[in-house]
């Protein structure tokens, strides 16, 4: 099968990286990696299909199984490819600012050119915001897992493409009761997707709008909070000046990298990132990413 696509690559991208944020959770259903190869179920045309993202630099060879491709499939196609493989929000400029920084820039010189991947939508970013809420991130896996198999569609070769925000305003929450969900967040989750459904919430439109526009359209709907809103803003809009306060993983990583006694509080975590902007989601990352030898 010829690849459908070619994306070059920078030559500072991270592939290794890029593979080991997509494949952290090994028992997910719908993203497998293999060798160099990222296989990820998603929909174009509103129908399953297996993207198979290979990356050997200086370009990715980009397939699609399950469905031929369309033409008017193409512009989703390359969108969701270059969001799964972080092409865009070059960190050149927010590396050469602070490479020098006493507590941040042994981690840029550590990483250089870590990119943030995105979700393939900004619906799949918000789902997993909302399971991953005041959760350790290996339940909020499981809980991932199950809510894909339970309103998920198969994709074929064993993969599972993400549940449609119809799919999930069609449940009533006691549904994702044996998935072990809260009964708080998975109504969260419903009324999340019914708003979605409505209109209320242009999921897909928030990369477009500004950062307090996007955290605001976010925070207006119950059971939303800003970190939430924040995380969305970082891994499903590509925002480069996120900053999820409230995230025990990034002040964790504070703490350490800045020689703290105690993990600092949001207010003190906000005031060690102020120097950051308009770059502080890369400023997070790396710091997730000093937690371990690979992408939070």
């Amino acid at each position: 099968m010829p690849p459908h696509l070619i994306l070059p690559l920078p030559t500072s991208a991270r592939l290794a990286d890029i593979l080991a944020f997509h494949g952290r959770d090994p028992e997910s259903p719908s993203e497998r990696v293999d060798g160099d190869t990222l296989h990820k179920a998603t929909r174009l045309g509103g129908r399953p299909v297996r993207l198979q993202l290979r990356l050997t630099s200086p370009q990715a060879e980009v397939r699609v199984a399950g469905a031929k491709v369309r033409k008017a499939d193409e512009p989703e196609l390359l969108r969701q490819a270059t969001r799964l493989l972080a092409l865009e929000g070059d960190a050149a400029a927010f590396e050469a600012k602070h490479r020098t920084h006493p507590e941040l820039g042994p981690l840029l010189r550590h990483r250089p050119g870590l990119r943030i991947p995105q979700t393939a939508t900004v619906f799949e970013a918000l789902v997993w915001a909302i399971l991953g809420q005041q959760v350790n991130l290996p339940f909020a896996f499981k809980l991932r897992q199950r809510v894909i198999r339970l309103a998920g569609e198969a994709a074929g070769d064993g993969l599972v493409a993400h549940p449609t925000a119809e799919a999930l305003a069609a449940l009533d929450p006691d549904a994702f009761a044996p998935l072990q969900l809260s009964r708080a967040k998975a109504a969260c989750l419903v009324r999340t997707a019914q708003a979605v459904v409505s209109g209320q919430l242009p999921v897909e439109g928030l990369p477009q709008l500004a950062a307090a526009d996007v955290v605001a359209r976010l925070t207006a709907l119950k059971g939303i909070g800003p970190w939430t809103a924040q995380y969305v803003l970082l891994r499903g809009c590509g925002h480069l000046d996120g900053l999820p306060l409230g995230d025990s993983a990034l002040a964790t990583a504070a703490q350490r990298v800045w020689g703290l006694e105690a993990r600092p509080t949001g207010p003190e975590l906000e005031r060690l990132m102020e120097p950051f902007r308009p770059w502080r989601s890369l400023a997070t990352y790396h710091l997730w990413a000093s937690l371990k030898d690979a992408p939070a």
